[in-house]
């Protein structure tokens, strides 16, 4: 069996193109162009490459860009404060807190902080509402990873199979998280088809390997890169990995004297080539597109300031 290595690079180009493309002609029309705030804590591993990569891809698409970094000391209020002041600046569209969150703070009191029609990710508690029950509200958004999971699919002529079963393996701390366990319990409720058994499975389960065997579809969130075996997978499950973990720094080969990041999710893509009918990698599969989806919400937010206006 040839396993498909299911890369979001083409799918991010194209929806970062039309974002750009959009940009632009709104620019030119109304002499305004949208504003993001990346809230980042530089005591988080990756820091150092996601917050730059983020600015400086958002400013590439035409975005304004506000940057605000805290260390890992900061505390809830001036977290709240600061939110507070993106909220009531008009300049600013969307608010985005780049993940995960130092371990004092919770996640869901700071995102219910962010005003909801600034909270571009889905994150917020009534945005996840509208994702949920989308007959109670309409949500402004769709939310990132699930809308990015079905439209990576659809790229790649893949159709998710009815009455399978799907499999999310997640931390203890990921469990204990309230953001991302009702992130996680969102998003693959409004991305699995109703007929599907969804089970949800701690790493450090004495059963999981049982759980792998039976999954169809095997989702992992792991800050143990490369954790899953190959010998717990059925015979043509689909992977989905989400979860970037910083391996090493390397010097770059174009620079020796700058470093550049080794990133490595919860499954060695070799060791389940084969094996697997398909794997979404880390890095390069899932995530690349949930931030193209992040910033076509961005856009769509300045659109409807700019409806309100008008």
């Amino acid at each position: 069996m040839e396993t498909k290595i299911l890369k979001g690079n083409t799918l991010q180009e194209k929806i970062l193109s039309e974002v750009k493309n959009e940009i632009s002609k709104l620019q030119d029309k109304y002499n305004k162009v949208p504003g993001i705030a990346f809230i980042g804590f530089s005591s988080v591993p990756l820091a150092k490459y996601n917050i730059p990569f983020h600015v400086q891809l958002a400013e590439d698409m035409g975005f304004n860009v506000f940057k605000e970094i805290k260390t890992g000391h900061v505390t809830e209020d001036e977290l709240f404060d600061l939110i507070e002041k993106l909220n009531k600046n008009n300049d600013i569209h969307a608010i985005v807190i780049l993940q995960p969150l130092p371990e004092h703070l919770n996640p869901i009191r700071i995102s219910n902080k962010i005003d909801p029609d600034k909270e571009v990710e889905g994150f917020h508690p009534q945005n996840m509402i509208g994702t949920l029950i989308p007959d109670i509200q309409i949500n402004k958004y769709p939310m990132c990873l699930p809308t990015a999971l079905l439209e990576l699919f659809k790229s790649n002529s893949i159709q998710i199979q009815k009455d399978k079963e799907w499999v999310l393996i997640l931390d203890d701390e990921f469990f204990s998280n309230p953001l991302v366990n009702m992130v996680a319990r969102t998003a693959f409720i409004k991305a699995v088809p109703d007929d599907c058994a969804l089970t949800f499975v701690n790493k450090n389960s004495q059963k999981l390997a049982e759980h792998c065997k039976r999954a169809d579809y095997l989702v992992v969130v792991t800050k143990n890169p490369e954790y899953v075996q190959a010998e717990w997978l059925k015979k043509g499950v689909c992977i989905i990995d989400i979860y970037s973990n910083l391996v090493k720094e390397i010097p770059s080969k174009k620079d020796p004297n700058r470093l550049v990041p080794i990133i490595r999710g919860g499954v060695n893509v070799d060791s389940v080539k084969n094996i697997a009918s398909a794997i979404l990698p880390i890095p390069g599969g899932l995530m690349s597109v949930v931030l193209a989806i992040l910033l076509r919400n961005a856009l769509i937010s300045f659109k409807n300031s700019l409806n309100k206006i008008n």
